[in-house]
């Protein structure tokens, strides 16, 4: 499981997160349904960001000592203060934003259990190889 597997994360919770606005746009109505969507995006940001500081710090940390400090000035005054804001304003219901933050992270952990309980990144796994027979 490497770095690619916060891209399938991305993947799943942008057409899942579409899913999930639509609905609650009919049934929860739009201010909830853009709350969700705007959680749901700042969290993709995030993860977004982590994914890059992890590829800076684990690929010659040295050499890329100005780029980590502009990546983490951009997170944390940036990011931490638009969601400050969401939640300050008031235009938007907080369940809604933490609802959108928490969908990426559910996510994660609901691919990450499937890999585990599938034995994917185990290599004798029933599951795992090409043509995943038996040996």
């Amino acid at each position: 499981m490497g770095l690619e597997f916060l891209d399938r994360v991305r993947t799943a919770a942008i057409v899942s997160g579409v899913v999930v606005v639509l609905a609650a746009s009919v049934y929860l109505g739009l201010p909830f349904a853009g709350a969700f969507a705007l959680g749901c995006a700042w969290s993709l940001v995030n993860l977004y960001v982590i994914r890059v500081l992890v590829r800076l710090a684990l690929f010659d940390p040295q050499k890329h000592q100005l780029q980590i400090a502009a990546v983490m000035f951009f997170k944390i005054p940036a990011l931490y203060g638009i969601g400050f804001l969401l939640l300050w304003c008031g235009w938007f219901p907080a369940i809604g934003l933490l609802a959108g933050f928490g969908w990426p992270l559910l996510i994660v952990f609901l691919k990450a259990g499937g890999r585990l309980l599938l034995g994917l990144d185990n290599p004798k796994s029933l599951f795992s190889g090409p043509g995943n027979e038996l040996e």
